[in-house]
């Protein structure tokens, strides 16, 4: 599903507004009722008192207006009143065409003044129509004010029109406070912002709802500035073995992964490989960890490293990156999951660094090797090509050198910029997952669930990535397929059990797979075209 930004998805309907000589009257009109026909259409879900149509002095304010006209034509005897932000004296344009409409009808209209903004009684139908997708600065004053006892209202049902008034529709950020709705019902085409983090938790569910401009018929026309996931989209890619296919021709994956005190993460890193379709993993492991690789995962191929000499506790060292690289090439790998649970120390960081420079093939980075190469950042400018980077904020706060936070505030544009920076596909990862490739194609993962954020679902992702990535698909299709169905494997589990295990992202991996295979499985926070 294409994804917009605000000043792209203004300039195109002016284009087309004035292309297909379409009345803007007709387009608020349009707009107003298909929302109203979307509310009746969830009457039954929440029943409510009365209606609070809270309006902006914009477009989005006019609306809001239209939407108060048809709720009141659907339910004559229910009580509705207009909130309005601004001097009824300044509205403009199609706004005060239906100022003056509602005016006439004999709607109650209260006009909202600082220091005085509105209470909404339990039971209220609440609808967000303060801004659209214009906004450019944070929120302040008696819009402040009136969003508060929005999210204060309780017992309510709260749709905001378009976007939520106080979230960024471009990059998903909340300007300085926003409305947390139920519902949001946006306009047209999908907006960038609304599907990734912070904006995606202030917009429940979100539903998608027509116009009047035929969208369709621009299809070409519409810049792609994200892509929304979809099912539709990673059919194609998902893992496929054909009828004369072996075991080295259908992906062969090499894992660094693990040490002594973390032995899981390499052993979930080699699960998750084989579950996403890898013919063959290879574990790149010690003398000491090789019998517990058999036992744990008879499947996995090791190859046992030299030792350390007089080290008693092993792990890995520079002269193992020579070794591994090798056997890359006999084994014939086509992808390296390197990073989780190798430790820190400076020897392991020098390793991790030397096996990455070397490595014949391309892969994943994650974990414990991401953070050595933000030690040596600028070293590593333009030289990832190819491979693909799976940090958490703080991870990539590392990588960028600023701070968790800043990265929280602006998902998009700190991944954007590590993409630019290293050369390399980008998958932040957290609630709305972003895959940023070299090329700033920008696609926005809609699956997973908070039981995610779970000691080894990391490992599993990087299991996943690396193993599509041996299987032939480019980094960014290997990223974007990996990230959703780690997500919808998680959804799975969510629906029959509590308390999700990194194991437990593994052992539904097949019927994630599945499931999209068999077209069983639709977005659940999209509604619409």
């Amino acid at each position: 599903m294409k994804l917009i930004t605000s000043e792209s998805m203004q300039k195109l309907e002016k284009r087309l507004v004035e292309s297909y000589r379409i009345p803007t009257q007709l387009l608020m009109e349009n707009a107003g009722r298909n929302i109203v026909e979307w509310i009746v259409g969830i009457s039954a879900e929440k029943s409510w008192n009365q209606v609070a149509v809270v309006c902006g002095p914009g477009n989005n304010g006019g609306d809001g207006m239209v939407i108060a006209r048809h709720l009141n034509l659907r339910y004559p005897s229910l009580p509705i009143t207009i909130f309005l932000l601004g001097n009824p004296e300044k509205l403009k344009n199609d706004t005060a065409l239906n100022y003056e409409i509602c005016r006439r009808i004999g709607f109650s209209i209260q006009q909202v003044f600082p220091g005085n903004p509105p209470h909404f009684d339990p039971g209220t139908l609440i609808i967000d129509s303060i801004f659209g997708t214009g906004l450019s600065k944070n929120v302040e004053g008696v819009f402040r004010e009136v969003i508060d006892a929005i999210n204060e209202a309780k017992e309510s049902l709260i749709v905001a029109v378009d976007v939520p008034s106080g979230i960024d529709a471009t990059w998903g950020k909340i300007m300085g406070t926003a409305v947390k709705a139920h519902h949001t019902i946006t306009l047209g085409i999908m907006k960038r912002g609304l599907v990734v983090a912070p904006a995606r938790e202030y917009c429940g569910k979100i539903h998608l709802v027509d116009i009047g401009i035929p969208f369709d018929r621009e299809k070409e026309s519409i810049p792609q500035e994200g892509l929304l996931i979809t099912p539709e989209f990673i059919r194609p890619f998902l893992p496929e073995k054909p009828f004369l296919c072996n075991k080295i021709n259908a992906g062969v994956v090499m894992v660094v992964a693990g040490s002594p005190a973390m032995t899981g993460a390499g052993l979930l890193t080699c699960q998750a490989a084989y579950r996403s379709g890898a013919g063959m993993v290879i574990w790149a492991t010690s003398p000491q960890l090789a019998p517990l690789v058999k036992t744990s995962i008879p499947e996995v191929v090791s190859t046992v490293l030299s030792s350390n000499g007089k080290n008693t506790q092993w792990k890995y060292l520079p002269h193992h990156a020579e070794e591994i690289n090798k056997a890359i090439i006999q084994r014939k790998c086509r992808s390296l999951a390197i990073g989780p649970g190798l430790g820190s120390s400076p020897a392991t960081r020098y390793f991790i660094e030397r096996i990455i420079e070397k490595s014949p093939v391309r892969g994943v980075i994650d974990a414990d090797a991401l953070n050595a190469i933000a030690t040596h950042r600028e070293f590593w400018k333009n030289r990832l090509p190819g491979w693909i980077l799976t940090p958490h904020e703080g991870e990539m706060g590392r990588l960028l050198q600023c701070s968790a936070s800043s990265i929280a505030e602006n998902r998009i544009a700190a991944s954007c910029a590590l993409s630019q920076y290293f050369g390399c596909t980008t998958v932040l990862k957290g609630p709305g997952t972003i895959v940023v490739s070299p090329e700033g194609e920008i696609a926005i993962n809609p699956t997973g669930n908070s039981d995610l954020a779970t000691a080894g679902s990391g490992d599993v992702l990087t299991g996943i990535i690396a193993s599509l990535l041996a299987q032939g698909k480019s980094s960014f299709i290997s990223a974007v397929t990996g990230v959703f169905l780690h997500g919808l494997a998680a959804d799975l589990y969510q629906k029959k059990s509590h308390q999700l295990l990194a194991s437990d992202i593994v052992t539904y991996l097949p019927y994630a797979i599945k499931v999209v295979k068999n077209c069983e499985y639709r977005l659940p926070i999209v509604d619409g075209d």
